[in-house]
């Protein structure tokens, strides 16, 4: 190359005019290279729940591509991964879950080196949020529905659990960010910082709305213990009417009677649904025990159909405020959801 440019060369203008061709040449050649490298390392993060995926997109950066690998209309307890989702997590760059707790299909995939668990096995917990099971009405035995082992999985409830998993997650992506960009990593810290301050405030809203119920009516009662986080959280008893008590629709009449009478002894005024229609379970024991049902469901294993992590947790605390006798100011929360969706619509 350089020996046909001295044969081309007559003068100065024509080495010039070489030189400045070939730099060009070069430039390209760069700047190509440059965009192939840049599209090797932007692989994509893989977000395995709904609601880690609304967290992920809260946190990282707005280039950076965030794929949801569960659809929110799926059961993370009940779903299979598909070859297409297998090949998707083989691809990512990263992976967050919340782990085989919530999802037993992800244990596959565990121990790979990309995969980061945001779940229960993977925070501190602030209480002894086992000593809920001594609260249940029975022993949870089965799921129609799923079984969650030693750990109650439901850690999202509590807003000082998902700051805790929105700092794991944004310490991975952090890893990948290099030593030197320093605008890039300021970025991401900020993001984490106005995720962290919409969910103080979001816990502070709870508490507020959570103080207008009578002190004597602050139980809840559902089917499973999903709500325990909640309660410690927030200064509510939380019982838990589990499979024991009956896999039919009916409820065994062995333990009726104790169920009527621990429902008395707490007070209760309302039992929740955790789906629409209510179960058969839900629905007898409100029969039986003439005790209603609250008009609402409460959306424990993940988001509602539409909205973000604020929507759901709004959605649940005025439910349950409102049905035990509470009053539910929404005001200041709806301006906490827009606050969250500019940061994953940016």
């Amino acid at each position: 190359m350089f020996r046909g440019f001295l044969k081309a060369g007559s003068g100065n203008t024509s080495v010039a005019k070489l030189l400045l061709g070939s730099s060009l040449s070069a430039g390209f050649v760069f700047a190509i290279s440059a965009n192939q490298a840049s599209q090797a390392n932007s692989k994509t993060i893989i977000a395995v729940e709904p609601l880690t995926c609304d967290l992920v997109s809260a946190i990282a950066l707005p280039s950076t591509p965030v794929t949801c690998l569960i659809d929110r209309k799926q059961d993370g307890h009940d779903v299979n991964i598909s070859p297409r989702q297998a090949q998707a997590l083989k691809n990512a760059s990263q992976v967050f879950t919340l782990g085989q707790e919530m999802t037993p299909a992800i244990k596959k995939w565990l121990d790979n080196p990309i995969t980061v668990v945001v779940g229960v096995s993977a925070i501190e917990i602030d209480d002894d949020h086992d000593d809920h099971d001594d609260h249940s009405a029975a022993k949870h035995d089965d799921h129609d529905d799923h079984d969650h082992g030693d750990l109650d999985p439901h850690i999202w409830h509590d807003p000082h659990n998902i700051i805790k998993m929105g700092n794991i997650i944004s310490k991975n992506i952090n890893k990948n960010i290099s030593f030197f960009d320093r605008e890039t990593k300021k970025v991401l810290k900020e993001r984490t910082q106005a995720v962290n301050s919409i969910l103080e405030d979001l816990d502070q809203w709870i508490q507020r709305q959570v103080a207008t119920i009578p002190s004597d009516q602050r139980t809840i009662v559902s089917k499973h213990k999903s709500m325990g986080y909640y309660g410690d959280a927030f200064g509510l008893e939380t019982l838990s009417l589990l499979d024991s008590l009956g896999h039919s629709s009916s409820l065994k009449p062995q333990t009726i009677s104790k169920v009527i009478t621990e429902l008395r002894e707490e007070k209760v005024q309302v039992l929740f649904p955790e789906q629409q229609p209510p179960s058969k379970l839900l629905r007898n024991l409100s029969r039986q025990t003439s005790t209603p049902l609250a008009k609402q469901q409460l959306f424990v294993d993940g988001l509602m159909p539409t909205g973000n992590t604020i929507s759901v947790a709004v959605h649940n605390t005025c439910t349950i405020v409102n049905s035990l006798g509470g009053s539910c100011n929404k005001k200041t929360a709806t301006q906490l959801e827009s606050k969250w969706d500019s940061l994953t619509k940016c």
